[in-house]
């Protein structure tokens, strides 16, 4: 990791020595420290846009005065620029992580402006091109570094993390940057340095409106978990079933190659996937004897009626399948539909395969805990039938880690033995 950064630290030290050789031009010294601070300011109000494999992802508001500097100035002005910027990672970092944000984002930032230069700006549509180009090019190299240094901090496969960041970026923060980088571009010549206080004005607002929304999202999310949670609670043997499933969720996923949102979002699927249960009846969910046909149709409407709850926030449309068909069986005889094979989205087979083993290391009303081994065999028996083989594969290949899990998170019914 730390050979990682003294390279890309190495790579931004060498183009400032080689553009100061060539006697590139450098702008005042105070607009390069008024750019760069606004920039300093702007970026100590991140947009936190979620976790990715355990490091939170923030957007920086830095990077619009960053690329509308590598139009306006001098690339090595650009550059010095985007260092001043990048300097808040001092007050929050370890020394050389903040060493690997400044470098890595003052190498981007001469990229764009660069990249800007080869084109003939004569006029606006094609100035409008070129910038887009220039921010497109500042994000590849900007998240191909972040996402190098996240998969040697974590371990984790480089092409599936860089392919979830650049999905952030492009989804948000391209539109941001185009918009709010082309207006401080158009008014500089008429404004000059006093543009700054312009553009940080609608920054600001829509990293307000930004949050606010995410806020609002998250208080509808965590209703949810409180309402799983909740539930849960009516019986000591299934309490943490949700948590349980979700980390076990979590194994398979990282074990078969997915990260990133992807991996996020079944992770809460896999958190929800039974909170259809609210509406059913407390004296079926926790009945000590056989259920009868009636007593089994109420409960087999949960995964129907967990979707349709899921499905009233926008942000988890696509986990809606997941929580529905997580009881479906590899050969078509779950419920609720009757889906087969690779009918089932793979996260929906993943969260039911997860959600039996801790069924089945976990008492019920009905019956006692299997163990660990019981379980995996009896998994094992039904693959081809009830359960993708090749998850039972993953399963397997992981089943030490499962065991742990099993272990840590265990009910406390289980400590009381």
């Amino acid at each position: 990791m730390k050979f990682y950064i003294a390279i890309i630290t190495i790579i931004s030290g060498a183009l400032i020595c080689a553009l100061l050789f060539f006697h590139e031009p450098v702008d005042p010294w105070w607009i390069i420290i008024l750019w760069g601070l606004s920039g300093w300011f702007a970026d100590a109000f991140p947009i936190e846009v979620r976790k990715i494999n355990g490091n939170i992802w923030m957007i920086g508001l830095s990077m619009t005065f960053n690329l509308s500097a590598a139009v306006i100035f001098s690339p090595i002005s650009a550059m010095l620029i985007s260092m001043v910027a990048g300097l808040p990672a001092l007050e929050k970092n370890k020394w050389y992580k903040s060493i690997f944000n400044v470098a890595q984002i003052s190498i981007a930032t001469f990229a764009a402006a660069y990249v800007y230069r080869l084109f003939p700006v004569n006029s606006e549509i094609v100035k409008i091109f070129a910038i887009l180009i220039a921010i497109g090019v500042y994000a590849i190299i900007n998240n191909t570094f972040v996402a190098g240094a996240v998969s040697l901090a974590t371990k984790k496969r480089f092409g599936g993390i860089l392919k979830d960041v650049l999905i952030d970026f492009f989804g948000l923060s391209i539109f941001i940057s185009l918009a709010i980088s082309y207006l401080a571009i158009y008014l500089y010549p008429y404004v000059h340095f006093y543009v700054i206080f312009i553009i940080l004005g609608p920054l600001l607002a829509i990293r307000f409106v930004i949050n606010l929304y995410r806020k609002f999202l998250n208080t509808k999310l965590e209703a949810m978990y409180a309402l799983t949670k909740a539930l849960e609670e009516k019986d000591p043997y299934t309490a943490g079933h949700g948590e349980r499933v979700s980390l076990y969720c979590e194994v398979i996923a990282e074990k078969i190659g997915i990260y990133g949102k992807r991996l996020d979002d079944l992770k809460i699927a896999a958190q929800l996937h039974d909170i259809g249960k609210i509406g059913v009846r407390d004296i079926v969910l926790n009945k000590p004897a056989r259920l009868t046909d009636t007593e089994y149709d109420e409960i087999k409407r949960h995964p129907v009626d967990g979707a349709r709850i899921i499905s009233e926030i926008p942000s988890l449309e696509r986990i809606v399948p997941w929580v529905r068909y997580h009881h479906e069986r590899w050969n078509g005889t779950g419920y609720p539909d009757g889906k087969k094979g690779k009918d089932i989205p793979l996260e929906a087979r993943i969260i039911g395969i997860c959600d039996v083993y801790d069924a089945l290391t976990t008492k019920r009303s009905y019956r006692d805990e299997f163990t660990h081994d019981e379980a995996v065999k009896m998994i094992v028996s039904g693959s081809g039938k009830d359960f993708d083989p090749e998850l039972v594969t993953a399963l397997i290949e992981s089943k030490d880690r499962f065991n742990e899990i099993r272990v840590a998170k265990a009910p406390l019914y289980m400590s009381e033995k």
